[in-house]
């Protein structure tokens, strides 16, 4: 978990102007995060980052009392309490493990691609200056 926060804190601290981001695709070589995350831009990827990481941060208490499509899961959770708990510890465990770090390999991809993106810029006024 501490490696999708921090993938995501260099995010924002890197990304000065997300609207840069804006109709920008992800690429072929980034392999099957695009089908994991939706068909949007770069920049619906930093605001979801941005939101799941604050949603993270404060607790599934504030997930369980919110209206999303998470809260029903989790109170359907609570009646299978009585079933088996290490088991159901482990597959929520690794659920999480496989969601965070697609979500972690994502963060590094919008910012990887900001940076391109601001070297494009950066060249193109060089360029422009002589």
């Amino acid at each position: 978990m501490e490696g999708y926060f921090s993938a995501v804190r260099k995010m924002e601290h890197t990304v000065m102007f997300p609207s840069l981001l804006r109709e920008v695709s992800l690429d072929e070589h980034d392999g099957g995060l695009q089908a994991d995350l939706g068909e949007g831009d770069l920049y619906e990827s930093y605001t979801l980052l941005k939101s799941i990481k604050q949603m993270a941060e404060g607790g599934l208490l504030s997930v369980a009392t919110q209206t999303s499509p998470i809260a029903p899961g989790l109170k359907e959770q609570k009646g299978q309490e009585g079933a088996d708990l290490e088991g159901l510890f482990c597959y929520h465990v690794s659920g999480l493990y496989r969601v965070l770090t697609r979500l972690t390999e994502r963060a590094k991809t919008v910012t990887s691609r900001y940076n391109q993106i601001m070297g494009q810029i950066n060249h193109s006024e060089v360029s422009l200056g002589w």
